[in-house]
């Protein structure tokens, strides 16, 4: 996987595979081709026409985002739970104040509406968030803060981790779904 390979649309870097051959004295470069979250249905323009956003803009009063890691939080609303966390390099955390703050737990059949904030403001720190059991993914972009809803309609724990290379200690970067059976 190579970066900036490709004009930079955005706060993401485009990301691209490389092959490359091995068997002289020097490697070689045969084959570049870009990857997600790279836009494949792309049109042709000027370069001087891109205007890039390298890092949204800190927004502390846009609805749902979280900026301190003792403010996330997890909110039951009869049926439903709110999870107003956060991304920062390294780890999640959806409950400031407990004790395990990357385990988010829940009963069989709630709907759960996670409000993730990439608190991260450095360019190109871009996580990912997943919950696979659930077949959940998104990208959320530095300074970003997005949703994402499903019904927890299976008892058990369920990984939940990035899913977008973000720093050396990416792989750190996951907590647990507790679905408690009805």
């Amino acid at each position: 996987i190579a970066k900036d390979s490709y004009l930079s649309v955005g706060p993401s870097h485009p990301e691209s595979m490389q092959l490359i051959d091995l068997t002289g004295s020097k490697m070689k470069v045969i084959q570049t081709a870009p990857v997600d979250p790279e836009p494949h249905y792309a049109q042709i323009i000027k370069a001087d026409k891109i205007k890039t956003i390298e890092v949204l803009p800190k927004d502390e009063k846009r609805p749902n985002s979280v900026w301190k890691q003792e403010d996330a939080r997890i909110e039951r609303k009869g049926n439903e739970v709110h999870v107003y966390g956060i991304a920062m390099r390294s780890k999640f955390i959806f409950d400031g104040k407990a004790e395990r703050k990357d385990v988010v737990t829940v009963k069989q059949g709630d709907k759960v509406i996670f409000h993730l904030t990439n608190i991260d403001l450095d360019e190109d720190i871009t996580h990912g968030f997943a919950v696979n059991a659930y077949n959940q993914n998104m990208e959320i972009q530095p300074g970003e803060t997005k949703t994402m809803e499903f019904v927890a309609d299976k008892a058990g724990t369920y990984p939940i981790y990035c899913t977008n290379f973000c720093s050396a200690l990416h792989q750190e970067m996951s907590g647990y779904l507790l679905v408690e059976p009805k």
